[in-house]
């Protein structure tokens, strides 16, 4: 495991044992179905809320989850993923419940979960999703986790980043597969991934590429192979996220004389 990684799950364990004694809230929010707004007759994306990252720092000083949130809603975004870690990404389960009362798209909790506790945490701030990342789990914490969701009736993305992690995830009956990219042991991108991993999935699963997605371009060569794609990054550094919204989705505006 990347260094950074293992810090982060270090951190996030000692995390997990202080949110044990912290009384959790009425969830107030309703469920919002996560399927009907990710698998469309076109790709849907999943814009996120990110204030920075550990190889990044910060994204946007200016950061307003709410603000940015509704942008995306307006935008034609299919759901939101909010990222809620404090200590390397300058989040909160806060900025979470904020979105969630302001949107009526589905939110995802965008965390390093390892813990039946942060699911918990999820549903009582309203979110209707959750993400599971293959990598730092064991294949029976893994099934587990999915098990503790869906008796939620909270939806699961969960992210691989190889052939063996996507297999991983199937024989833990994920029905919403991520396929990120980035390496997260490297943190280079590998493009050709989802055109290696998507044609294997079954029309059934929910396909969402994730990382590297900057433009038109980044992801028409997987037209046909995904459902969905999560955006963060770029979005974070625009200057004007409808018009990049607008671009992304359809190319940038034709000059017209």
């Amino acid at each position: 495991m990347n260094p950074i990684l293992h810090k982060i799950v270090e951190t996030k364990y000692s995390e997990i044992e202080i949110s044990r004694s912290k009384p959790l809230p009425d969830r107030t929010i309703p469920i919002r179905d996560w399927k009907s707004h990710l698998k469309t007759n076109s790709v849907s994306v999943i814009a996120e809320c990110k204030k920075g990252s550990p190889s990044a720092g910060i994204l946007r000083p200016d950061y307003d989850p709410v603000q940015i949130a509704k942008i995306y809603e307006e935008s034609g975004a299919g759901a939101i993923s909010v990222l809620t870690d404090r200590s390397y990404f300058f989040g909160s389960l806060q900025d979470l419940e904020s979105v969630a009362k302001q949107v009526s798209l589905p939110v995802i909790r965008k965390d390093f979960i390892l813990d039946p506790v942060q699911i918990d945490e999820a549903y009582a701030y309203g979110a209707s999703a959750i993400l599971l990342i293959v990598r730092i789990l064991t294949p029976e914490l893994l099934k587990s986790l999915l098990r503790h969701a869906s008796g939620l009736g909270l939806a699961v993305l969960v992210e691989t980043h190889n052939e063996h992690e996507v297999q991983v995830a199937l024989d833990s009956g994920a029905n919403t597969i991520g396929i990120n990219t980035r390496d997260l042991d490297t943190f280079q991108i590998h493009k050709n991934l989802i055109e290696q991993i998507a044609p294997k999935l079954d029309s059934s699963i929910i396909r969402v590429a994730e990382s590297g997605i900057e433009s038109y371009d980044d992801w028409q060569k997987y037209r046909g192979l995904i459902d969905s794609m999560l955006v963060g990054t770029f979005f974070m550094k625009s200057k004007n996220i409808s018009a990049d919204f607008f671009s992304l989705l359809n190319g940038p505006p034709q000059n017209t004389k």
